[in-house]
């Protein structure tokens, strides 16, 4: 028997949509329906024939128990004020946003009865778009929730069990400790990819013909949808800039121990840096 009667999905691109197939796979509702601002993505997520698609976001929300937000996040509070006409009294409204702090001011566009329960899926990709929703891009991907204290235990424990049964492992923290952990663990490292970017291809030796693994690992977040990141990025701006801030200091501090020819010092910041790196990869 399906957990929900019906999910909705608004802003079905790549997380959206991979909501859609994975809800779909698990049969874990009734009926499925999405909305997404992009005719051409409208037209592609009707072509995988898992759920209702709709022009508009308010028949797309009429009648679903719970409906996941996944514009970008600059487009929150927009999606909200334009969703409550259709929102049923005690539907569960959660979002994908990698934002919490900022949602949770724009939730409060939401209707009176419904219930606001934040969550932020790390399952993203450099890869936009309904045309690469993936059915199993929640598969062991931790997911944060980001109850407030004010909600019901109850619309809590439903954000939990919506994210779990889509594949994820959820996490529960406060909006406030989610941006500061997903700055450091996201946000800044997309930042520092741009700069990256940026300054080898300012340098006379830049042949994009010859570049490596090396290169490619090392700024290919940097290939990510620029439209969505604006947003995130000046949505956690103070996070942010203190990870720029402190990518600086590294980078000031490498820089000086080779002008100065400091062997050891330089041994010590790449085994640092090494040291780190490799806790990346032992088992959570």
């Amino acid at each position: 028997m399906p957990q929900f009667k019906r999910i909705a999905v608004v802003g079905a691109g790549l997380i959206g949509g991979s909501v859609l197939l994975a809800a779909a796979r698990r049969q874990l509702a009734g009926s499925l329906a999405g909305w997404s601002r992009s005719p051409e993505a409208r037209t592609l997520l009707q072509s995988y024939a898992v759920a209702e698609i709709f022009d508009n976001p308010v028949e797309a929300v009429r009648g679903a128990d719970v409906v996941i937000v996944a514009t970008p996040v600059d487009k929150m509070a927009e999606t909200f004020r334009a969703i409550g006409p259709g929102l049923s009294p005690g539907a569960l409204v959660t979002d994908a946003g990698s934002v919490k702090a900022a949602i949770l001011i724009a939730a409060q566009e939401l209707p009176p009865g419904v219930h606001f329960v934040g969550a932020h899926p790390m399952a993203g990709s450099e890869k936009a778009g309904s045309a690469h929703a993936n059915a199993e891009l929640f598969v062991n991907r931790p997911c944060f929730v980001t109850p407030t204290g004010q909600e019901s235990p109850a619309a809590v424990q439903l954000t939990h069990a919506l994210w779990q049964a889509l594949g994820c492992r959820t996490v529960e923290c406060s909006a406030q400790r989610h941006d500061e952990i997903v700055a450091a663990i996201s946000h800044v490292p997309h930042a520092s990819a741009s700069a990256l970017m940026l300054a080898v291809g300012s340098l006379p030796g830049f042949d994009p013909t010859s570049a490596g693994a090396g290169l490619k690992d090392a700024t290919r977040i940097a290939a990510g949808e620029e439209n969505l990141w604006v947003g995130i990025l000046l949505a956690n701006a103070p996070h942010v800039i203190a990870g720029l801030r402190a990518a600086e200091d590294q980078t000031a501090q490498l820089r000086k121990a080779l002008e100065a020819g400091d062997a050891e010092k330089v041994h010590q910041l790449l085994a640092d840096a090494r040291v780190l790196r490799q806790s990346l990869d032992r088992p959570a």
